[in-house]
């Protein structure tokens, strides 16, 4: 186990496509990260029956598409 002061480093999101699912009887949402766009088109698939909502891409530290298009990801 670690000791000292915890990072105050604020932590970064890889670069990929990210999307958030809520799953039934849930209230907070499940963040995913894919690689490519062919994954996340089979996660929409396969998650078709929970609320599932794309977020964007993220390509070093800033967001490429989406409704955050040109923020910073922290």
């Amino acid at each position: 186990m670690k000791k000292g002061r915890p990072s105050s480093a604020p932590k970064k999101l890889k670069d990929g496509y990210y999307m958030t699912i809520t799953l039934k009887n849930t209230r907070k949402p499940i963040r995913l990260m894919r690689e490519t766009m062919d994954e996340v088109e089979h996660a929409k698939i396969k998650f078709k029956n929970q609320s599932f909502q794309y977020i964007g891409q993220v390509e070093k530290d800033f967001w490429i598409d989406g409704p955050n298009k040109g923020k910073r990801t922290t």
